[in-house]
């Protein structure tokens, strides 16, 4: 049913692209010059409500929690002995502060991977400063740099989940934290 759809909309795509092309200046040279222009203009403003109402679609698929920053507890980290746990977790980190926009993508990512134990997710939270103060000065890290991580124990990994999760992990910019901190020349 779904290849059905899909060649559906090749069809529809290709008929709204190339028919104004030839339907077009055979109105004009008949001297309906009105007719010629509305048979270019709807079938490029169809064109651009499939391809809104799509995107629209796909985006309701991948969001299906609202509000899923809400589920997520945003946990500071000041002390050096979490950070070294995160690391020798191997946690799963991102580079930035974390906002509700953001957060909604990546718990909603999580979600559709099927990798959530629990409905709720601790995010952890620290900067470049701890990062230096547990693991040297010479880390060049900034001070103010923001990083957050999951605890790769507080997701529903396996063998049969993990090689996918690893490349996905990487479109939405995901890390592990000992790559970070390593990767990082002294």
């Amino acid at each position: 049913m779904r290849k059905l759809s899909q060649r559906f909309y090749i069809v529809l795509a290709c008929v709204l692209l190339f028919g104004p092309f030839i339907a077009g200046p055979i109105l004009f040279v008949t001297h309906h010059t009105a007719a010629g222009i509305l048979s270019i203009v709807i079938p490029y403003g169809c064109i651009a409500l499939i391809a809104a109402v799509r995107k629209y679609k796909r985006k309701r698929e991948y969001y299906k929690i609202k509000d899923a920053h809400t589920r997520v507890r945003i946990i500071p980290i000041e002390d050096s002995m979490t950070l070294r746990a995160l690391y020798d977790n191997s946690a799963l980190t991102f580079q930035g502060e974390p906002s509700d926009h953001y957060l909604d993508g990546m718990y909603n990512w999580l979600n559709n991977e099927g990798v959530l134990k629990e409905e709720g997710l601790n995010l952890y939270v620290f900067d470049g400063s701890l990062i230096k103060d547990t693991f040297g000065k010479h880390k060049r890290f900034e001070n103010d740099e923001k990083f957050m991580s999951i605890f790769l124990k507080d997701l529903k990994l396996d063998d049969s989940n993990m090689r996918r999760f690893s490349t996905e992990r990487m479109k939405y910019g995901g890390r592990w934290l000992d790559d970070v901190i390593g990767s990082v020349k002294d």
